[in-house]
Parts: structure tokens; C-alpha cells; sequence
């Protein structure tokens, strides 16, 4: 969902960029204030696979690698090792000039929080990644861009959650944990989660489960939304190979909705000097109420070209294979093709460039 900027929003906007650089340049040496960000765009041909009438469509697309987006964040130090923080971050369809706000009205919708750190680790509250999030993302090789990638695969539900509690610890031994309480002053109930990564030189193993409580309505009975999964990353230069499991036990609705799913993916990359080819493959499976299960394969390739540490041309293809009882839409990083029709295979190809500031 996208959201014009009007006046206001503009103003609002402005008064909050003045006020960074002043309070920045204001700030004593202890406190720092960082301005980043990353506009990402390209040229993308797809087609969804079997909707009537429809063929390939051709677009200009934002975000498509990674998503586009402009940050603030800080910290100051308080003394005895403590320090305060913030980070907020928007995203931007750099195609338009549009803000992204992911399904929400916030401007900052991206991210939103404040807190503490320390040798106990980190306190913050906002608006944050779920620990779930952590575990899916650091274990999809395309990092949640470009066709091929599981956002949609895996079937994480909460990768963000809004008036959040975030806990994450300090490194012990390799292990750092992460820990999740949303408190559900919205639409949606309280969240619940829970995370752990080990790192060991090149190894990444992660593993989270998180419970989102369903207010009842009209067809959905009061109860949890459970999903978790595992997965880990290792590389050995000039190569890399991830493998993930994530699975979905929403609260059941009618019938024909989604009762469980179930995805496992793989992937592999190469890098030889400004060159990196990255693949991945992906499964899912759907249990809907009262009607027959159906599965889904999520495939994607893709290409890099980096002209420096922080600019990068690219070029990926990807597709979706769904049998009759299943229609998964395909991400491309930017948009979701198909996911309309039973048994229509969406397929995608992108190329455009990534630059971050």
C-alpha cells in the first residue's frame, strides 16, 4: 500500500530532517546521528501464469533487492558502558516518490524504536522485526529481494509488530537470543516471541517460534496464530549454502482458508571477485479446512555485478510452479505476481541497480 504525500505529510517530513541535522550538530562529541539509506530500482517483466486476459506486464519497480528506504538513527553515551538509541526508517517507492508504508498509515513504518544498551544487552520499544523475521531472512539467500526470494514462500505471518517490547542479549559462547512481546493495542492481539542464533566463524544456525493472539470475529474463533521454524548459513569461500524450515498453525476459518503450512527451502551462492550468482529453491505445502492440501515450489537466480562496496547491478529470474490446489504468488523484492488462480504459475524478470548511502 502506498500513500501520496500531501501537505501536511511533507511538512511533517521536513520539520523531522531539520530537526536531526540540528539536534546533531548540536550534539556533544558522546552522541552520534546517522542519515542512510538505500534506492533501489529497475525494469521488471512478468506474468502471472494463468489469470484470463492478462500476458506479460512490463514495470518500472522499486526495492526490488533490496528494499528503498531513508533512516535516521543515534546514540549517545550515558556513561558506565550505557547508552541510549533510536532508529526510525521509511520506506520509499523511489519510482514514484511515493512512501511504502506495509500495510499500515505510518510514515515511519519501516521501523520505530527507541531504548538502551548495555552489557545486558539491548532494550527497545517501537515498532521491530519479529524474532521470526530474524531467523527467515537470515536463511533466505536472497535476502528478501528479487524473484526467488521466500518472503512469501516460508508464509512468515508477523515479520514486524507495532507497541513492541524488544529484548536482544549480548553474545554468550556464540549464542545471542532475541525476545518479542507486543502488547496488541490495535486490530491485532498480543505477539509472543522468541529467538536464538549461534555463530561460530562461518556457521549461522537460528531457530524462533512466535504466538499471535486472534480476536475472535464473525468466522474466526479467539485463539493463536503459532508458527516457528529453524534454519542456518555457512560459507566456504568463494561459495555459500542456507537451508530453512518454517511453519504456519493459524486459527482455522472458513472452509477453503489455510488451516497449516509447511516450507523448506535451499540455496547456494558463488563469488568471484565483483561477480556473485546466488540460486535457491523452495516448498510449500497448504492444508486448508475441509478441502484438499496443495503445494507450491518457489524457485529463482540471479546475478550480481558490483561496481563498488556500495553500488551493485543485477539481474534475477524466478517463477512459481503451483499444482491444483495451490496458488502461491511469486515476490519479486518489490511486488507479488499471481496468487489469484488455483494452479497458475507466476513467473518474473528483473534487472536494475542497488545503491545505499
Amino acid at each position: 500500500m502506498r500513500l501520496k504525500f500531501n501537505c501536511r505529510l511533507s511538512a511533517v517530513a521536513a520539520a523531522t530532517i531539520v530537526l536531526f541535522w540540528t539536534a546533531g550538530a548540536a550534539m556533544a562529541q558522546s552522541s552520534q546521528v546517522q542519515v542512510y539509506g538505500i534506492l533501489d530500482a529497475g525494469v521488471q517483466i512478468d506474468n502471472n501464469g494463468g489469470a484470463p486476459g492478462t500476458g506479460w506486464v512490463k514495470r518500472v519497480t522499486p526495492g526490488n533487492q533490496w528494499a528503498s528506504r531513508l533512516g535516521f538513527r543515534g546514540t549517545e553515551d550515558l556513561g558506565g558502558g550505557l547508552q541510549a538509541l533510536f532508529n526510525i526508517e521509511s520506506g520509499i517507492a523511489n519510482d514514484t516518490g511515493d512512501i511504502i508504508t506495509y500495510g499500515t498509515t505510518a510514515y515511519w513504518a519501516r521501523r520505530s524504536v527507541v531504548g538502551l544498551k548495555g552489557s545486558f544487552g539491548e532494550v527497545l520499544l517501537g515498532r521491530d522485526y519479529t524474532p521470526g523475521f530474524w531467523t527467515v531472512i537470515q536463511t533466505d539467500r536472497n535476502l528478501y529481494g528479487l524473484p526467488g526470494t521466500i518472503s512469501v514462500a516460508s508464509q512468515l505471518r508477523d515479520a514486524r509488530a507495532d507497541n513492541g517490547i524488544y529484548y536482544n542479549t549480548p553474545s554468550i559462547g556464540g549464542f545471542t537470543g532475541r525476545l518479542a512481546l507486543a502488547l496488541g493495542e490495535t486490530v491485532v492481539g498480543r505477539l509472543v516471541a522468541g529467538s536464538i542464533d549461534y555463530r561460530a566463524g562461518p556457521l549461522l544456525a537460528t531457530a524462533s517460534v512466535q504466538r499471535r493472539e486472534v480476536l475472535p470475529s464473525a468466522t474466526i474463533p479467539k485463539g493463536h496464530n503459532t508458527e516457528y521454524g529453524f534454519g542456518a548459513d555457512y560459507k566456504f569461500e568463494p561459495f555459500a549454502v542456507n537451508a530453512g524450515y518454517w511453519a504456519t498453525d493459524p486459527i482455522a476459518g472458513a472452509v477453503g482458508t489455510i488451516d497449516k503450512t509447511k516450507a523448506f527451502w535451499v540455496g547456494a551462492a558463488y563469488t568471484v571477485g565483483q561477480h556473485v550468482i546466488y540460486a535457491q529453491l523452495a516448498r510449500t505445502k497448504f492444508d486448508y479446512v475441509s478441502a484438499p492440501s496443495g503445494k507450491a515450489t518457489n524457485y529463482g537466480i540471479s546475478y550480481n555485478y558490483f561496481l563498488s562496496k556500495r553500488t551493485n547491478l543485477y539481474a534475477s529470474y524466478g517463477g512459481v510452479s503451483n499444482d491444483a490446489n495451490s496458488r502461491m504468488a511469486l515476490s519479486t523484492g518489490s511486488v507479488r505476481v499471481g496468487g489469484t488462480v488455483f494452479g497458475a504459475d507466476p513467473r518474473a524478470m528483473v534487472v536494475g541497480m542497488k545503491h545505499s548511502f
